[in-house]
């Protein structure tokens, strides 16, 4: 172990010479201030230490969305004695070089540049001091701090130059040398403390001048640059400008909390991977504001609870953020913990509940009999570009706790597959019309404009029988060709999922109805073309409309699975239809009373039926109403409502 830590300093601090020593010129005007720097800091609290028992740095801190994707390609994992091993092993070098180059990706892959420039990994090694007080970690710590500070000395044109010096890099740094600094002080001598002290103030000055001169605007950036200013500005009150620093960082926070989140809790970027990463935000301004005698940021706890019931009302079964948009499945289950303890919400961890949020335009749909439980998202696509894909009227799946249906996801910003793949109508669980797909989205571009979408949910019911979300994406939607298209999905007495989807048309157009699996096995029952799927717990995919039945094509997709491109299945209805055009899919688990269900449709002018005959002879009647048509009547049953269930005896 001993020369393996010699062979990591060596490898870290190679061609830094004088890397140890005080440059006393930098210092001179600037030593009374760190010296009072240094005697202020015991005066203030770091309500973070005691966290730090029961939770790695990377739950306590939920990463953004690209530093979050590098994390996962370079060290595979958020524990931190993994990540401090891995790194006196040397996986950075093989990275970055030997010794480190810390602007050698800069002008190639930027976030791979700014996750090392950010310094992600560096609280693990001040984590592990703190929990075992064994000082190697503390050195080993510093050798990264001293040398980044001589490799990267702030000049006049540091900001135009290197992306070292602006932005989020200095923000995350700001907020990651703190949690060094706080975790590791009795180990630290003068010289570290000094080291780490007067770069902060640096760090200050610029989080002044660019985040605390920007216009209030709602992207996380911003928000995140104010949580950084409340860092330096509460725990090193004697820095320069510190009182500004909060008064600043607390203007830019209530400018968010007022305007960056809808009043159903979603947040306007439509990012839910970003989601846990943006609560921290807010829960930690609370937490260093409340127990330093400073007022929190207005209206702060309110919002912190709608924040957690979003990450609980939305996360998968596995209780993970699903992947909408540029996301990571982020976990939640420590975000939802921490608020419980730090902001006194009393929000459930795993809730059976099914949930439309109306700002945010989504919905949720939750089954939870025994043995036969269902997730459903609904997501119609309020926003196309930027960091939102094209997948209008998209949705995902899940039954009995695994995957079903899935949204390809997101990769690393540096990939070539995220705007060749990922971002595109190709990449989810929508619909091709006449081969278009979103064209800003699906073009070479890395960042295109975010525009405002008429997709919409316009219907939502739950009752006793069914939970059902209606989506519609209007013929003015450029990929639609001119085509009205609407999109139900329903689980029908939390037994089975039905997916209804209705072209509305004058002209002949060609529709391509897509179904993205997780890597999984799945086959095609060829005499029925019914898609079955092979699971824990089986289960088929049949076509209702049976002409359309031998359009059934089966080829091969990506999605993203822990922020790795695999493999996976993608099935595709394909058919030309003038007119009216109707799809009804049923996905059905295949237990006893289910195996073999036949599947009878009816369709007239006012609307569609389906009869599903199980195998006790019990009958479930569907009945689907045009909208414009005033009632459907089929097989002696009929509905005013728009989708409506039935039990009849065969």
């Amino acid at each position: 172990m001993k020369s393996k830590r010699r062979t990591f300093i060596k490898n870290i601090a190679g061609g830094s010479a004088g890397l140890f020593i005080l440059n006393s010129a930098t210092y001179g005007n600037n030593l009374y201030e760190i010296l009072n720097i240094e005697s202020s800091l015991n005066q203030v609290s770091f309500p973070f230490s005691q966290f730090t028992e029961n939770y790695n740095i990377g739950e306590f801190i939920p990463k953004d969305q690209g530093g979050k994707f590098i994390q996962m390609e370079i060290l595979k994992t958020e524990e931190d004695k993994l990540i401090v091993q891995k790194i006196r092993d040397g996986i950075l070098n093989k990275t970055y070089g030997n010794p480190i180059d810390w602007e050698l990706f800069e002008k190639t892959e930027i976030e791979k540049s700014v996750w090392l420039n950010r310094f992600y990994f560096l609280p693990s090694f001040a984590r592990m001091y703190h929990l075992t007080k064994d000082t190697s970690f503390v050195n080993d710590m510093m050798v990264f701090i001293e040398k980044w500070t001589i490799d990267n000395p702030r000049l006049a044109d540091s900001h135009e130059r290197t992306y070292n010096w602006r932005d989020m890099q200095v923000a995350w740094r700001s907020i990651h040398w703190s949690w060094c600094y706080f975790l590791t002080e009795n180990a630290l001598s003068k010289k570290q403390k000094n080291t780490i002290t007067n770069s902060l103030r640096e760090h200050a000055e610029i989080l002044l001048s660019g985040f605390g001169k920007q216009k209030l605007n709602e992207f996380n950036h911003q928000s995140h640059g104010a949580l950084a200013m409340l860092y330096l500005g509460i725990l090193y009150p004697t820095l320069k400008g510190a009182k500004k620093l909060v008064q600043t960082g607390k203007k830019i926070l209530e400018h968010h909390l007022e305007h960056a989140f809808y009043k159903d809790g979603g947040n306007v970027e439509q990012m839910f991977g970003y989601y846990p990463f943006e609560t921290h935000i807010f829960r930690d301004a609370y937490l260093l504001c409340s127990q330093n005698n400073i007022e929190p940021p207005l209206n702060t706890l309110p919002m912190l609870e709608k924040m957690g019931e979003f990450l609980a009302l939305t996360a998968q079964p596995n209780g993970t953020m699903p992947p909408v948009n540029d996301s990571f499945e982020m976990p939640v289950l420590a975000s939802i913990e921490l608020l419980n303890k730090t902001a006194d919400t009393k929000i459930a961890i795993n809730p059976d509940a099914s949930k439309y949020f109306p700002d945010t335009q989504i919905g949720v749909i939750r089954g939870n009999l025994e043995n036969n439980k269902w997730y459903a998202l609904a997501n119609p696509a309020k926003d196309i570009g930027a960091h939102s894909h094209a997948g209008r009227l998209s949705f995902t799946a899940w039954y009995n706790n695994k995957p079903l249906l899935v949204d390809s996801g997101c990769c690393n910003y540096d990939k070539p597959e995220l705007v060749n793949w990922y971002r595109t109508s190709q990449a989810h669980n929508t619909v091709i019309i006449d081969g278009k797909s979103d064209k800003e989205t699906s073009s070479d571009n890395l960042w295109v404009g975010r525009r405002k979408t008429q997709n919409t949910i316009t219907e939502w019911v739950e009752n006793d029988s069914l939970i059902s979300c209606k989506m519609t994406s209007p013929p003015s939607e450029t990929a639609n060709s001119n085509v009205l298209w609407s999109r139900n999905i329903v689980l029908v007495q939390k037994q089975f999922l039905v997916i209804h989807d209705n072209f509305n048309s004058t002209e002949e157009h060609t529709y391509e109805i897509l179904l993205h699996f997780p890597p999984m096995e799945i086959c095609i029952e060829q005499e029925t073309k019914t898609i079955k799927v092979f699971n824990d717990t089986p289960l088929e995919i049949s076509q209702a409309n049976t002409e359309l039945n031998n359009n059934l094509i089966v080829a091969e997709g990506l999605v993203s699975v822990d922020g790795e491109g695999k493999k996976a299945s993608i099935a595709t209805y394909k058919f030309n239809k003038k007119g009216n055009a109707n799809s009804v899919l049923i996905l059905m688990p295949q237990k006893k009373e289910f195996t073999s269900t036949e599947i009878e449709q009816k369709e007239t002018e006012k609307g569609i039926g389906l009869r599903l005959l199980k195998q006790n002879g019990e009958a479930s009647i569907l009945l689907i109403k045009n909208q414009e048509a005033k009632e459907l009547e089929l097989w002696g049953f009929k509905t005013q409502k728009s989708f409506d269930v039935f039990n009849s005896k065969s």
